[in-house]
């Protein structure tokens, strides 16, 4: 891929930044509800519950008394977070030391789709791999779904990003791991680059 005239770089986190393994938290749920994997999943496709929680549209309390009813079960909120966090893992350094290596050439932000839950547990991932507390540490700006109350691939969020940091979307290449975010991201003229495994996009620079 070219770079030249890219000055910006918006990633993703997860499947970019941070390992997922989302059949754990399916798996995890399973064995909480007693409900078969492939059950449970059809019910999170059927509910609006994980998309109006990534949009701050309900608050951590709400999302836990949806997910209790939707699994039929009635557990403590901390059983519940563990549950919804099995899908985070590591945050390797390697990947932080090259956003802080490019810092010197681009400016770099953060884009994801996420929740306050996870914010607090990928916090805390990052807090015992590198010592600091939020990502901000290591980008110019990181912008989450839930606070921004919008999501990807709304071309809207992309907007707010371009406008709030008076970028050029010619000269911005946004890194995501699903091809329907990069389209939202394209529709503004946004450069983009499909992520498709979690070490790939060092291979770019």
């Amino acid at each position: 891929m070219n770079l030249s005239g890219i000055k910006h770089l918006v990633f993703d986190l997860g499947g970019v930044i941070i390992d997922l393994d989302i059949p754990a938290t399916f798996k995890a749920f399973e064995e909480l509800s007693g409900t078969p994997m492939s059950e449970w999943a059809k019910g999170i496709h059927e509910s609006r519950l994980f998309l109006d929680y990534e949009q701050g549209l309900l608050n951590d309390v709400e999302f836990r008394d949806g997910l209790r009813e939707l699994c039929g079960v009635d557990v403590a909120d901390k059983v519940l977070d563990n549950a919804w966090n099995a899908m985070l893992g590591d945050i390797p350094m390697h990947r932080i030391n090259k956003v802080v290596e490019l810092a010197g050439t681009y400016q770099t932000f953060v884009l994801s789709n996420t929740n306050g839950i996870h914010e607090r547990a990928f916090n805390q991932i990052l807090k015992d791999s590198s010592g600091k507390s939020t990502l901000d540490h290591f980008f110019n700006k990181v912008y989450f779904s839930h606070v921004m109350k919008m999501r990807k691939p709304e071309t809207e969020i992309y907007q707010t990003v371009l406008e709030e940091n008076n970028l050029n979307p010619r000269e911005v290449l946004f890194l995501d791991d699903k091809p329907e975010n990069l389209k939202g991201a394209e529709k503004l003229k946004i450069q983009t680059f499909l992520v498709p495994s979690p070490d790939s996009w060092l291979e770019l620079f």
